[in-house]
């Protein structure tokens, strides 16, 4: 119940403190008495809007306060201010110009926080409001207290079900998530196997095989000033041939002499293996771009899903 109210600068109201005691109170007087601004100061404090022009000519700002004292449930035979209680200090300050500010028990509280306690401390009966009655809430909570309903064993359930709805939520939500979520996967695994990635090394071979195409008519031409170098007319072929011819038969040479021998097998392999290598690199340009499109597809599917 509301035991105390004080009004200031609010509507004719310049400064009012009211202090209830039990059981019904009855405000009468003539139309511009002011009944209507007690009224609407209760209002503030439930979180009705607030409207700058109730500030009262002259005034900076309105204030109102009230002091509600409720029983809890489970105390409702105790004194209305013995143990068993809760005790509620709001405060609503509506300046004449700018947003008006709320408090609960001195502390900062929004509107809406305003609204919701309001909806437990008062009920306005009007000829267009709402009343709390009406309320499915209300009279649950109406009946379970008439009844002494033991309100734990629903408690604990919903605390259950509130973990096994956290559980789904981290497996994957709810059925439609779940399902959005499987065609995704699905797409993703459609995606990868179309894409008949050979191997790891793959994107490293096709690399190889792009730079080998990109630049075949050097690689040619490379090949052949070191084929001129080693096998043309003196290039190091005829040098080693005469170096060779030089020692032959000369005792004090004989190691140097298999050494030369070697050299000359060795120098041969690398002449024909240029030769060979020389003549794969061919252009293509269409096997080119093939290389480069492939290589673009592990590279946008690497974006996606990783590198390996």
């Amino acid at each position: 119940m509301l035991f105390e109210l004080h009004i200031e600068d609010l509507g004719l109201i310049e400064r009012l403190d009211l202090t209830f005691g039990p059981g019904l109170t009855v405000f009468t007087g003539e139309t511009g008495a002011g009944k209507t601004m007690l009224v609407e100061a209760i209002n503030l404090l439930v979180g009705e809007r607030a409207d700058p022009g109730r500030v009262r000519s002259g005034a900076t700002e309105a204030r109102v306060e009230g002091r509600f004292v409720v029983a809890l449930a489970d105390s409702a035979e105790s004194d209305a201010l013995g143990d068993g209680v809760e005790e509620y200090v709001i405060a609503r300050v509506v300046p004449a110009d700018g947003r008006s500010r709320a408090y609960i028990n001195g502390r900062l509280a929004t509107v809406g926080q305003l609204a919701d306690l309001g909806a437990t401390l008062v009920d306005i009966h009007g000829q267009h409001s709402h009343q709390s009655l009406l309320s499915p809430a209300v009279q649950r909570a109406a009946l379970d207290t008439f009844a002494g309903t033991d309100l734990g064993p629903l408690r604990e359930l919903r605390g259950e079900l509130s973990n096994i709805d956290a559980s789904l939520a981290v497996m994957g939500g709810d059925t439609r998530v779940r399902a959005r979520e499987i065609d995704l996967l699905r797409f993703q695994v459609e995606e990868i196997t179309a894409a008949h990635i050979i191997d790891a090394e793959e994107d490293e071979n096709l690399r190889r095989e792009e730079d080998l195409l990109a630049d075949a008519a050097a690689h040619r031409e490379a090949a052949l000033r070191v084929l001129e170098a080693l096998t043309d007319d003196g290039g190091a072929a005829e040098s080693l041939a005469r170096s060779m011819a030089e020692l032959a038969h000369r005792r004090p040479y004989e190691d140097v002499y298999a050494r030369l021998i070697a050299l000359g097998g060795e120098l041969d392999d690398v002449a024909r293996e240029v030769r060979s290598v020389g003549e794969t690199c061919e252009d293509n340009p269409e096997r080119l771009d093939e290389i480069r499109r492939r290589r673009q597809m592990l590279r946008d599917l690497q974006k996606k899903y990783g590198d390996d």
